[in-house]
């Protein structure tokens, strides 16, 4: 974007989204306008650009806006504004939709415009916007027959910006035990001096810093306390005196507490990060004891009891087969497996019935550690609906649980009937419940068949995808009226807080792969996401569906219940179906989805064998990386030109030796620095590379420990691809007419009319000039309403839009 020149809403802009959340719903509700376009021109001139958010609004700098100016409703009651909080809060007796539709009405007409998915419940409704460097969280609340309302804004002056920090308050030389409070907003210390000469030096230096007194509430030999005041800011000094010194605490209102957050924030860090290092070499101690003490075990169990043969082998093979009851609901059991375990001093073989065919992986590596099915974590994760028979070292049934329907049943002991026979490696027999058993009101009956091979802690897992048949890769997604073909399908690796998982992700348009492919093994993997209709998955370790998450219609569903799935992940292959077994509602809306798949994962190998940059670990943004750990993500531009901003606690030189090692690693495409355009002084840094499609600008500026990032990158071939790339030396203009009849368009006091519509589905009918670098004015009469003028400067090598839009008006803003 232009310096100086506002930056406006459109189509293609790209923003930043983190849809990680302990929410399930969320939905994305653009003003009209914004969506009119999208809609009318995502084949067109604006087809060359790619939708993947909602545009940003005119920059304000924070300083023109302060929070108490923020709307608040005629009617609210119980209201406060607190920054050592963060927020503005009040009640309103209007009901949560009516406040949330009337703050989206009123914050889109003063130029705000929303910039991430709504998060929309049955009792509440989060919506986000922005205003150039400025955001507002409004999230509003069923509450007491009306609404809470929280207003949370970032970028804005709060009444105590402008007013002293506490920084500034005068600090003896000789002060011991300085503690900041940013909580209770008090500082306190120690100091040998006496009370009197604290006092006496307090009172000089705070009037030297523009504090005046107001008066002395106490002054005692062993206590005084002090009021001072500076504008809106007032500060109360208590002195104590003490055996050996004084005891002196500053008690602060209204001041700025801003900058001392962050240092308190990072010596806190700092503490932190001992304490970690601390614990990580205490746990490495008790994992080594452990281990020790599992070898141990493991080298002292015993051998299973002496039992006399039967004849296993000659006795006929019994069919594998389990059958719950449940509530008059039958569930079949075709998949039984049988495995050895060590328990209370004895062994036993389980049984164990499911739906489908279970990894034994996990459960193999269970037991080769401790000859038990559980360890820290707990036991093994068996799908619905299942049934498992515990039979004692004589082969007797001893118990037998179940689940299914989401409701539990046992039994043991007399309470079941029927004869087993573990030998040779083979279990054999039949169980069932004697009398149907109850859960509350749920009555039950369980029988299983089974003759299976016994596994141990020496066997090798089963393969289950080496002779599989090839399946196809679709999908169906019918959401309301609508269905949607997913056609196109992705599995890949990623982290669900700690635990491994396979995301696998149908999608009607195909993901970007190249962006994609960079994220993985990195942060931005774990909450990777296109504005595309799509059914997601995520997979365990142990091939159940842990979760599912629906995106269409601007709405975002999660579930997996009435889920039937038989996925599975081996070897690299993301192998099986899933589909709801009846269709979910959401907003009186139903939905339901059917997939099948079978591709390979992405970067199981890769991720193996990437290796390890030196210096700040990094994170992806858009296939480029970016240090984990950056905060106060921003991110805007069209196919041919982005702009990423952030910042990291990091010192300058660090995130210059970042940028120079990733953009060599070769993990992100062959990027090359330009030595000569290299900009570095004390406090900023300005790189430049060239790479796979074009050129990448890496801006730093560096305040003490923290550095503010700014990524320009341009494609040059997408633009050439699109004829939207200038000559070098030249600029180009391109304009494009959304409205349904012609418009004239002054640039530079000269009258152009573009006709109704051009560029709008054909991109070929636009007007796309090349122009000479310099200054334009661009002006236009609207149907209704002023003349809108604008100024702007054409850089050379650069390309400029203006889109005419439904309203009559125009927007500005840089391609490439």
């Amino acid at each position: 974007m232009l310096a100086g020149i506002p930056k406006i809403p459109i189509f293609f802009l790209a923003y930043y989204a983190h849809p990680r959340s302990n929410e399930w719903v969320d939905s994305n509700d653009p003003p009209k306008e914004k969506l009119a376009m999208l809609r009318k021109l995502f084949h067109s001139v604006a087809a060359l650009l790619v939708v993947s958010g909602i545009g940003v609004g005119v920059p304000a700098a924070a300083q023109e806006m302060r929070v108490r100016n923020l709307i608040v409703p005629d009617g609210a009651t119980e209201y406060s504004m607190m920054k050592r909080r963060g927020d503005v809060r009040f009640q309103m007796p209007s009901d949560f939709r009516s406040v949330g539709k009337d703050y989206a009405q009123k914050l889109t007409q003063q130029g705000w415009r929303k910039s991430a998915r709504d998060n929309l419940q049955s009792s509440f409704w989060v919506q986000t916007f922005a205003k150039g460097n400025m955001t507002l969280v409004v999230r509003v609340s069923e509450e007491d027959g009306g609404s809470a309302v929280r207003l949370t804004p970032t970028g804005m002056m709060w009444e105590e910006d402008d007013q002293p920090t506490p920084k500034e308050l005068p600090i003896p030389d000789d002060a011991t035990e300085l503690e900041y409070s940013d909580f209770f907003e008090t500082v306190e210390f120690r100091t040998p001096s006496d009370l009197k000469t604290v006092q006496k030096y307090l009172v000089e230096e705070l009037e030297k810093r523009n504090w005046q007194k107001d008066k002395t509430t106490m002054d005692f030999a062993h206590y005084v306390s002090m009021d001072f005041s500076q504008k809106k800011s007032s500060l109360t000094v208590n002195l104590r005196a003490q055996e050996e010194g004084c005891e002196v605490e500053f008690r602060t209102e209204g001041m700025q507490w801003d900058g001392m957050k962050d240092e308190i924030e990072r010596a806190k860090k700092v503490a932190q990060k001992a304490k970690q290092v601390r614990e990580q070499a205490e746990q490495i101690a008790a994992d080594a004891a452990k281990t020790e003490a599992l070898a141990e075990r493991m080298a002292s169990l015993p051998k299973r009891k002496d039992k006399p043969k039967q004849g296993i082998d000659t006795l006929p093979k019994l069919p594998n087969e389990a059958t719950i009851v449940m509530d008059g609901t039958t569930f079949k059991l075709p998949h039984v497996i049988a495995y050895e375990v060590f328990q209370y001093d004895e062994w036993k073989t389980k049984i164990v019935a499911t739906p489908k065919a279970v990894k034994q992986d996990t459960l193999l590596a269970r037991l080769r550690k401790t000859g038990n099915d559980e360890d820290d974590q707990g036991g093994p994760s068996w799908p619905q609906p299942h049934l498992i028979v515990v039979l004692n070292e004589d082969d007797q049934p001893r118990r037998l649980s179940l689940q299914a329907g989401g409701t539990p049943g046992h039994g043991s002991d007399d309470e079941l009937v029927g004869t087993a026979l573990v030998e040779n490696g083979r279990a054999r027999g039949t169980v069932a419940l004697r009398e149907p058993g109850d859960f509350f009101d749920k009555v039950y009956t369980a029988e299983i068949s089974f003759d299976v091979p016994v596994l141990t802690r020496d066997s090798t897992p089963v393969k289950r995808l080496a002779d599989a048949p090839k399946l196809a890769n679709s999908g169906k997604l019918v959401m309301g009226n609508r269905t949607y073909n997913l056609s196109n399908v992705v599995a890949y690796p990623m982290m669900f807080f700690d635990d491994p998982m396979t995301a696998i992700v149908f999608s009607e348009k195909p993901l970007n792969l190249t962006k994609l492919t960079a994220a993985l093994g990195r942060p931005a993997a774990d909450d990777y996401f296109e504005f595309t209709p799509q059914v997601k998955l995520l997979v365990d370790a142990d091939d159940n569906v842990s979760s599912v998450s629906i995106w269409a219609d601007n709405n975002s569903v999660g579930s997996n219940n009435d889920l039937e799935d038989a996925i599975v992940i081996e070897d690299g292959r993301a192998r099986g179906t899933a589909k709801m077994t009846k269709p979910g509602e959401f907003l009186d809306t139903k939905y339901s989805f059917e997939v099948s798949v079978d591709v390979n994962v992405l970067g199981q190998k890769a991720s193996v064998s990437r290796k390890p940059v030196g210096g700040l670990p990094a994170d992806s943004y858009d296939a480029l990386p970016v240090p984990q750990g950056h905060e106060g993500f921003h991110a805007e531009g069209s196919p041919f030109r982005k702009v990423i901003q952030t910042t990291v606690a990091a010192k300058l030189d660090a995130v210059v030796d970042f940028y120079r090692r990733q953009l060599a690693s070769g993990q992100w495409g062959k990027w090359d620095e330009t030595v000569a355009d290299t900009k570095i002084d004390r406090q900023s840094a300005r790189l430049t590379f060239t790479g796979p499609t074009g050129g990448l600008s890496v801006q730093l500026v560096g305040k003490g420990n923290e550095t503010a990032i700014t990524l320009v990158s341009r494609d040059a071939q997408a633009a050439k691809a699109a004829g939207l790339w200038p000559a070098p030396g030249k600029a180009r203009l391109f304009i494009a007419n959304e409205t349904a009849s012609p418009a004239v368009l002054t640039i530079n006091r000269r009258d152009y009319t573009i006709a109704a519509g051009a560029g709008g589905r054909d991109p070929k009918t636009g007007i796309n000039w090349e122009v000479a670098p310099g200054n334009y004015t661009i002006e236009i009469i609207p149907p209704r309403g002023q003349v809108q003028s604008e100024k702007i400067k054409i850089q050379p090598d650069t390309t400029i839009g203006v889109i005419i839009t439904d309203s009559g008006n125009f927007m500005t803003m840089e391609l490439y």
